[in-house]
């Protein structure tokens, strides 16, 4: 009997040791996975590796937390969130947690909790201002609320001034809250830091574009309106014009450039078909007017 006994014990240490070092694998395995950026084999391992522990009765809230943090990367959110609820669960506590429950309720469009994680974290774990400060500015920008996203990117920019995409995104800001000012200073910035950043060059001219366009078809309108316009009327409208017509000028080399990488975007096509006519190009005003049928 005492020796089948401690046949028992044996056999069960045994397959408590096998579990532990199988959950060992599976973490090493799920390193190396993510290093190669494969996010949902990473996550997967994670997620067995914490199975395994529990099964043994240990608690490895560390392999739950990565394996939300990955499932969050490889865009599966709502199983991430799952994950992420068992780390904190389990004890795990870090500015990371905060950060990782920001993406993943963004992911699922849960605006409100992902500003409350960033939020309380940022209160938390004030030696993280920085990171928390620019997720919280990518929240709003992408929960469109913008006048709280120009805030937390101007912060941004502060800590980091040459992050060519925080002055893209403080420029978009900028626009969306008709703010065009600010906003052709911004883009500016962040083309000057980045001269192929395509999203910058296009909303730069489309700015520029539409500027003029407005103060061009105003002019054109006035103009029209008038009932008996005479000869010193039509002379001063047509120089009025032309002055604004130079704008389209400015607007010309950033819509080429975005017409030269996206060959099919239709709005691009449309902003030089105007401006070409209206500078009297013609030949190129035909050949966008052309692509656009």
């Amino acid at each position: 009997m005492k020796q089948l006994f401690l046949s028992l014990t044996l056999a069960i240490t045994s397959v408590s040791m096998g579990l532990s070092q199988n959950a060992d694998v599976l973490k090493s395995d799920a390193i190396m996975q993510e290093s190669k950026m494969q996010y949902l084999a990473a996550a997967e391992l994670y997620e067995k590796a914490a199975q395994l522990y529990e099964a043994e009765h240990k608690i490895d809230a560390f392999s739950y937390y990565k394996a939300g943090q990955n499932y969050t990367k490889a865009k599966k959110y709502d199983r991430a969130l799952e994950l992420l609820n068992k780390a904190r669960d389990n004890g795990y506590e870090a500015a990371d947690l905060y950060l990782v429950y920001g993406d993943a309720f963004a992911g699922v469009k849960n605006f409100t909790d992902a500003e409350k994680e960033l939020l309380t974290g940022k209160e938390k774990y004030t030696d993280a201002n920085a990171e928390f400060t620019k997720k919280l500015g990518y929240l709003f920008f992408n929960s469109a609320q913008y006048d709280k996203a120009i805030e937390c990117l101007n912060s941004a920019i502060a800590q980091e001034p040459n992050n060519y995409m925080y002055h893209y995104l403080l420029g978009s800001s900028y626009e969306r809250t008709k703010k065009y000012k600010e906003a052709t200073t911004e883009l500016e910035k962040a083309i000057a830091l980045k001269p192929t950043h395509k999203n910058s060059i296009k909303k730069l001219g489309v700015i520029y574009f539409r500027q003029t366009d407005y103060l061009y078809t105003k002019e054109t309108k006035r103009y029209e309106a008038m009932k008996n316009p005479s000869r010193v009327d039509y002379h001063n409208s047509t120089k009025k014009l032309e002055q604004i017509a130079q704008g389209y000028s400015k607007a010309l080399p950033l819509l080429e450039k975005a017409h030269a990488a996206s060959p099919k975007d239709k709005a691009i096509i449309n902003c030089l078909s105007v401006s070409y006519r209206r500078l009297k190009m013609e030949d190129k005003a035909a050949k966008m007017a052309s692509l656009l049928k």
